[in-house]
């Protein structure tokens, strides 16, 4: 599998991240455990995690995602890994992005994730009330501790981005090493979404430009509503995303896949990898299969023209 460095760290991560929001939940360990094995066998390093994944299951096991894989890394013992997970997850309405709530979320991960370190480690949530230079010095308290070596942001608002990326300069210090927000080429609905995620939009994907920020999208695949779309059938995930833009971009979409005998999401996946800008797209397949298929997006060569045509279109 195709690799990236991620810049301002000394990862050099497969193109596409596999994300662990099913592991331990709605994928058993057994399957969590046969996607992982897959991964890794075509070339995969680059594993996503959070703290809270798939504790909105009832009586469903804390932290299952990062305790599953864990427990794969425990039987497993694979080397060469860069594993990322995200802490301070708002509680009952509760910010927590106080200097004690980010330490207990990062040394349980460790802790979860039978490590003694992690990779990077994502903010999960801002909290705009607490000041971003606040929030900079506890994360570099806590990477001093050595609980991670890098933090990145998750679900924060462009100005907030900005300003952490000149505090950091200012500082001398590393500051986020990368940015997750929701992106694929689909526009949600309003309301589909909660108030709290951030999607990307043109202003953001300029600042990426600009700055040469790595983006790691989750929803990158926007849950196979252009593949649903194309057969005819979006399903549930019409009230998110059937509109008349998506609908245009469903319509290019399956032009091109038909003439690169692809399917729309790979299609889609292999456009967002040509943008100006690292781009690292979290997956969340279910099965080898699934992985397979998000995985040859790594080997369309489409023309610019319908690169462009699908990126301008954001």
């Amino acid at each position: 599998m195709q690799r990236i460095n991620l810049a301002k760290t000394a990862y050099s991560v497969s193109r596409i991240c596999l994300g662990g929001n099913r592991f331990g939940g709605d994928l058993d360990q057994y399957r969590s455990f046969e996607l992982l094995d897959a991964f890794v066998e075509m070339g995969g390093n680059f594993i996503d995690s959070a703290h809270v994944y798939a504790n909105w299951i009832p009586g469903n096991e804390k932290s299952s995602s990062e305790k599953t894989i864990g427990r794969w890394l425990s039987s497993r013992k694979p080397t060469g890994l860069v594993i990322a997970t995200k802490g301070g997850h708002p509680i009952d309405g509760v910010k927590r992005l106080d200097l004690a709530s980010l330490r207990l979320d990062a040394s349980e991960a460790c802790e979860n994730l039978r490590v003694s370190t992690l990779d990077i480690f994502y903010v999960h949530r801002d909290d705009p009330s607490r000041p971003v230079a606040e929030i900079l010095d506890s994360l570099e308290t806590l990477r001093k501790e050595g609980l991670f070596v890098h933090y990145a942001a998750s679900n924060w608002g462009l100005e907030r981005l900005i300003e952490a990326q000149d505090i950091a300069a200012r500082s001398g210090i590393t500051g986020f090493v990368g940015n997750q927000c929701e992106w694929s080429l689909a526009r949600r609905n309003p309301g589909s979404a909660s108030a709290d995620l951030v999607a990307m939009d043109r202003s953001m994907l300029d600042f990426h430009a600009e700055t040469g920020l790595a983006t790691i999208p989750y929803s990158s695949q926007a849950k196979g509503y252009f593949d649903k779309a194309a057969a005819g059938d979006p399903g549930i995930l019409a009230s998110a995303y059937e509109n008349a833009e998506n609908q245009r971009v469903s319509a290019t979409l399956s032009r091109l896949s038909a003439q690169y005998s692809a399917s729309p999401t790979e299609i889609m996946l292999a456009a967002m990898l040509r943008a100006p800008f690292p781009v690292i797209p979290v997956i969340g397949p279910r099965n080898p299969d699934q992985l397979r298929s998000s995985a040859r997006c790594l080997t369309l060569d489409l023309a610019d023209a319908d690169v462009r045509a699908l990126l301008d279109a954001e």
